[in-house]
């Protein structure tokens, strides 16, 4: 069950400009009401001939995640992005904000859905911008591809933005209360909550157990396992990233989880770090991104830190 409350008014989304929430369990935001109506939609079957019933919008103004992905299809059907034939599991992945652990499919309200597909263009995600009210954003990238920078010998890759905005939160739940982290979908990695997060887990265990005042998360992406070791207690958290949008990130997911004082921010190399930083950590955070021999990292991080927790 979840509620928003505003933590922090002053953090808006950098892409669109709203207000970016911080959320809190309460009301729950994506179950059916009395009229809703699951459509029951194969996603191995041809959507085209899907009646227009399905598409309709309940009284509450919410429909089912298949039924939103069909109205997309349908779309993309009709501009030739897809064959007729296509299925709901060949438009894309739709990536819900706020995201969290679901028992099933959610009734979606508007602007909570980020499609990402690689066989759109711009023209049609403009008019599924205008046409599907629940869609939030539109990026063209294929999910196996990890968006980000893998270490300083590398170029960042990205998705393409093609309409309205690419922010998401996902709602991250912890031993010390719940997390929302932002990020912009086009530059920073996609995590799908479920009902354990294995990195906080792993991190809890470590964090609660040893209770550092000092820590170093040192390839922090956008900052959940840093602004989790300021709500377990720490002092001094410095977070650093060689990817500048994860750095931009963290900033701001620090001022939405309400955090003003008692850290810093890098954008470095974290084999950079040892030369960089007169400073000893009771702890070294790294998670590396996807495909990324750790080894040299483990090194700086054990140059700079009494433990190293290593999250794979």
């Amino acid at each position: 069950m979840w509620r928003i409350i505003f933590k922090c008014m002053s953090a808006r989304c950098p892409v669109c400009g709203e207000d970016l929430p911080a959320y809190r369990g309460g009301v729950d935001i994506y179950s059916p009401c009395d009229g809703c109506i699951d459509p029951h939609l194969s996603k191995f079957r041809p959507v085209k001939g899907v009646s227009g019933s399905v598409l309709r919008f309940c009284k509450c103004g919410r429909r089912h995640l298949d039924a939103v992905m069909a109205h997309v299809a349908g779309i993309m059907i009709r501009e030739g992005c897809v064959p007729e034939d296509a299925r709901l599991r060949d438009i894309g992945a739709p990536l819900i904000t706020p995201a969290l652990p679901l028992e099933s499919a959610p009734f979606l309200p508007e602007r909570s859905l980020v499609i990402l597909s690689p066989h759109v263009d711009k023209g049609t995600a403009e008019t599924i911008m205008e046409d599907v009210p629940e869609v939030k954003g539109v990026l063209r990238g294929d999910m196996r591809t990890v968006p980000g920078m893998m270490d300083s010998g590398t170029r960042p890759h990205v998705y393409e933005l093609l309409a309205g905005c690419d922010m998401r939160c996902d709602i991250i739940e912890t031993p010390s209360g719940a997390l929302s982290i932002y990020r912009r979908q086009s530059r920073l990695h996609i995590e799908f909550s479920s009902g354990k997060n294995l990195k906080i887990q792993t991190a809890a265990r470590e964090i609660l157990s040893l209770r550092p005042e000092n820590v170093l998360d040192a390839t922090c992406g956008p900052g959940t396992l840093g602004i989790f070791s300021l709500m377990a207690g720490a002092r001094n958290v410095v977070f650093n990233d060689i990817w500048r949008e994860a750095c931009e990130m963290t900033r701001l997911n620090l001022r939405v989880n309400g955090f003003h004082e008692g850290f810093r921010v890098y954008n470095r190399d974290i084999r950079e770090l040892p030369d960089l930083i007169d400073e000893r950590f009771d702890l070294c955070i790294v998670d590396p991104f996807p495909g990324v021999d750790p080894r040299e990292f483990i090194d700086a991080a054990k140059r700079l830190a009494e433990n190293t927790l290593l999250i794979r």
